[in-house]
């Protein structure tokens, strides 16, 4: 199967800008072009670019061109009309169907401008968490994403990053939806005591890149995850009978995640953490957990600025834990 990958472009999200509050209404051209700033052929020629990817801007002799909204589309363009960032989003590619939004990204990492540039799939077919465990996620129901962040100079450890892709999504869902959403070490976004999304963040050495990846459930249900996780799992609609828009939380997200890392940029981690301690639920807690291949347990003390968690064991030793170095962490009540 031939993968078609879309991309944003400024006309493009122009358009949408301008159809998008008034959708099924009828605009003549001269109406487009006075609100949009595009000219006549610039405009039927984006049309016609976005009826080919799937958008239905139709047009009807006697009245029009009208928007005809398609929720199970999930296009650049329909993300970036929310955006009114700086560098996240600079880039938005889509694609309907992938083995992994990270092996896409992985692709761009040479390119100069990959700083912000966004990888969005509708499926993955080897999606993946940590240690390499299988991501699942439906068709067309749920957000699967990877951004590449370019840093130079302060050597930032994954570690950090790692809190600071979590915290960014957790105060989305909480300022923006009042959800009851909480952290679990190092990477689980869990609400009502079950697992929402995971963030995963990768180094690539040879381009000095970051890939940071989403997986958060929106729209599926436990029918469509495998038998093994169906009580674990939770999504946001399953939380919150809302019209969730993946696009828009796209957006939230993206938004929240620069200026989260204007932040980190600033005080080395000192708000994320804060934000770390505020939504864990893992600190100040007796947990279990396989270390080295060791069965062990202990009280978690804090995180610190490289986002290791201190824990004092059982045993009497104090330990700073590395996301890689930790599996099965479970809290003891």
């Amino acid at each position: 199967m031939e993968l078609r990958f879309l991309n944003n472009s400024y006309e493009k999200t122009s358009l949408l800008r301008f159809f998008d509050p008034n959708p099924l209404r009828c605009f003549s051209l001269e109406q487009i072009a006075s609100k949009s700033g595009l000219s006549y052929e610039t405009i039927v020629n984006a049309i016609a670019q976005l009826n080919q990817e799937g958008i239905r801007i139709l047009y009807r002799p006697e009245n029009g061109y009208f928007y005809e909204p398609r929720e199970t589309i999930l296009h650049p363009d329909k993300i970036t009309l929310h955006l009114f960032t700086r560098w996240w989003g600079r880039r938005v590619i889509t694609v309907d169907q992938i083995s992994s939004t990270i092996d896409l990204a992985k692709t761009l990492a040479i390119d100069p401008e990959r700083h912000g540039t966004v990888c969005i799939a509708n499926a993955q077919s080897k999606g993946r968490g940590r240690y390499g465990n299988a991501w699942a996620s439906p068709q067309g129901k749920d957000i699967l994403l990877t951004f590449l962040i370019v840093h130079e100079g302060w050597d930032i450890p994954v570690s950090l990053l790692s809190l600071y892709t979590v915290v960014s999504v957790v105060r989305v869902l909480d300022t923006a939806y009042g959800l009851p959403v909480a952290i679990k070490w190092p990477n689980d976004i869990v609400a009502e005591g079950r697992k929402l999304g995971g963030v995963l963040v990768e180094r690539d050495e040879s381009s000095n890149s970051f890939l940071i990846s989403l997986g958060l459930n929106v729209h599926s249900r436990p029918c469509d995850w495998p038998r093994e996780i169906r009580d674990v799992g939770v999504s946001l609609s399953m939380l919150k009978e809302d019209h969730w828009e993946r696009d828009y939380l796209i957006a939230q997200c993206g938004a929240t995640w620069e200026t989260q890392w204007e932040t980190l940029m600033q005080d080395k981690g000192e708000t994320v953490r804060d934000y770390w301690n505020r939504y864990s639920t893992t600190l100040g807690k007796t947990v279990s957990f396989l270390y080295r291949g060791r069965q062990l347990s202990g009280f978690t003390k804090t995180i610190d600025q490289e986002g290791r968690l201190l824990l004092l064991t059982d045993e009497g030793r104090d330990l700073a834990l590395l996301p890689e170095e930790v599996r099965s962490l479970r809290i003891l009540e």
